[in-house]
């Protein structure tokens, strides 16, 4: 594909080309995504199931629980893993100058 120059447009018609590209974008990927959706359902076929119950299986695996290492010493039943985002009682302590070390259970 050869380089197109577009550094002599003018503002309108750079906004105008972005609408067409952004039209063409959301267009293929419309496409692409009812491609693989066939594809995939012709996998699941191949090997004697629907999509829907290859995505129920997936859709239903449960995540292990993570024993909870912190409390909330405001509130206990406000417990965290360590993992992930940070509650809003652990950011309050943090910034109050508190510690985790005295929240660990």
């Amino acid at each position: 594909m050869g380089q197109i120059d577009i550094s002599s447009l003018s503002v309108s018609e750079l906004a105008s080309l972005k609408g067409s590209i952004e039209s063409i974008i959301e267009g293929r990927r419309e496409s692409e995504l009812l491609s693989l959706h066939e594809t995939f359902e012709a996998m699941a076929a191949r090997a004697g199931f629907t999509l829907e119950e290859v995505m129920l299986v997936v859709s239903n695996k449960k995540r292990p629980t993570i024993p909870a290492k912190y409390r909330n010493p405001a509130n206990p039943e406000d417990t965290w893993s360590g993992r992930g985002r940070k509650p809003l009682w652990v950011v309050a302590l943090l910034e109050s100058g508190g510690s985790l070390d005295s929240c660990f259970i």
